[in-house]
């Protein structure tokens, strides 16, 4: 099972932002089909165009434009790009970001797919943030994922 890095995804990626902790990534998604893998970081994907379908040991989330899912670190999974486009915006939290706010890692479990309305404004927020004419505030975006 391949472990992907920091920044690493599956597909054309348009920019990566690195920030102390954070790892934004802007990704066009190319394969078809992605066979099961894990990630060394927790992750959030954002849906921005297209649709996708991703597997873990216990559910199947179809998640189109808009979607939202949390992935813990180490967490395996699949993906599945039906026909079209899709594009997702990842937002990486290094365990040290975690620590730098006292967040609590250990009730972080598996992969959730999130359909509150408020987070999903919140990651637009985010993706808005780092197409700014400047470069993004780490303030900004920690503060919304704090949030």
């Amino acid at each position: 099972m391949e472990n992907l890095k920091t920044g690493q995804f599956f597909g054309t990626t348009n920019e990566t932002i690195h920030q102390s902790g954070i790892t934004l990534t802007d990704t066009e998604y190319t394969h078809e089909k992605v066979d099961w893998h894990f990630h060394e970081n927790a992750y959030f994907t954002f849906i921005l165009a297209g649709r996708l379908l991703e597997g873990n040991k216990k559910d199947l989330y179809t998640c189109d434009s808009g979607g939202l899912i949390f992935h813990n670190w180490q967490e395996p999974h699949y993906n599945i790009k039906p026909k079209g486009q899709a594009r997702g915006f990842h937002i990486e939290l290094e365990p040290n970001w975690f620590g730098s706010y006292e967040l609590n890692t250990g009730l972080i479990e598996g992969s959730q797919k999130l359909t509150n309305p408020r987070m999903k404004i919140l990651m637009y927020n985010i993706f808005k943030e780092t197409k700014q004419s400047y470069l993004p505030a780490q303030s900004a975006i920690d503060s919304l994922l704090i949030e």
